[in-house]
């Protein structure tokens, strides 16, 4: 009678390897580790998950009061408060995943050496994480948009069907960079400072706290090839109807989003080969 083995260990020479199947014999695992990550980051404070949702506010009030009333930049006559907040809230969910990922080999090296897992779970955990997050923080922006939609300040738009869609591509993107750096900081540590720095110049070349209309030349041309740009663009027409919709530069961004993701994970798979030895 032949055998039948329940498991087989072979070498994997394939540079990207994600088995589908195999992470849904890992489900339960995600949801453990979903659950952990909350508790992790608002466990020993004060307030608790209620930072969630007063992080971004506090921030949108800042940049109301300063770029809306100091520095007077345009909104395209949408509520100050709406505009930010759309755009705050939605870097936060590019950048809380670029920032929870970019030293993920470190992070959970102590894990890594014990237990057999499949290491790709570990950033699907913190993108499924930063998503209920967001979701939060979504929840708090749509409370204030129905206030202003009421008040006759703007009209949706269809667009608003895309938003989905943006969320993943979005999570996908931060992901993906997020790992392309945690394949390096496990060898060189300051890159970990120099990513918070990064975000924080990538956000000026993002239109989070001015509108597209307000740059021209090669500036308004490194806005729109900036994958973030067009998204938070568009997020800003679908729900005010003003701003741009920008279709070529928006699937521009999902092309270099594609290969973004191929790059990282196929740097996740290589690295995790051999991270142990050089952690």
């Amino acid at each position: 009678m032949k055998e039948q083995w329940q498991t087989v260990i072979s070498a994997d020479q394939k540079r990207v390897a994600i088995d589908l199947k195999e992470l849904w014999r890992y489900k339960d695992l995600i949801g453990l580790y979903v659950k952990r990550s909350f508790k992790t980051i608002y466990q020993q404070t004060l307030l608790g998950p209620v930072w969630i949702v007063l992080s971004p506010l506090f921030t949108t009030i800042v940049f109301t009061v300063i770029f809306g009333n100091i520095a007077k930049i345009p909104t395209n006559s949408i509520p100050k408060f709406v505009f930010y907040m759309v755009g705050n809230t939605t870097w936060n969910l590019f950048s809380n995943n670029v920032s929870h990922n970019n030293n993920i080999f470190r992070t959970y090296s102590g894990l890594f050496d014990k237990v057999y897992f499949p290491r790709i779970i570990m950033p699907i955990t913190t993108m499924v994480s930063s998503l209920l997050s967001y979701f939060i923080q979504f929840g708090m922006f749509l409370f204030f948009w129905a206030y202003f939609l009421v008040a006759g300040a703007y009209k949706p738009t269809l667009a608003m069907i895309l938003i989905p869609f943006l969320w993943i591509e979005i999570s996908i993107l931060g992901t993906s960079i997020g790992l392309i750096v945690s394949s390096f900081t496990r060898r060189f540590r300051d890159l970990q400072i120099a990513v918070g720095f990064g975000l924080s110049l990538m956000m000026y070349v993002t239109p989070v706290v001015y509108p597209l209309s307000e740059a021209g030349g090669y500036f308004r041309l490194l806005l729109l090839i900036n994958p973030m740009g067009p998204i938070i663009e568009i997020f800003r027409y679908a729900f005010f109807g003003s701003g741009t919709f920008e279709l070529p530069f928006l699937l521009l961004g999902l092309v270099e989003t594609i290969i973004i993701c191929w790059l990282g994970l196929n740097l996740f798979s290589k690295t995790e080969r051999m991270v142990m030895d050089t952690i």
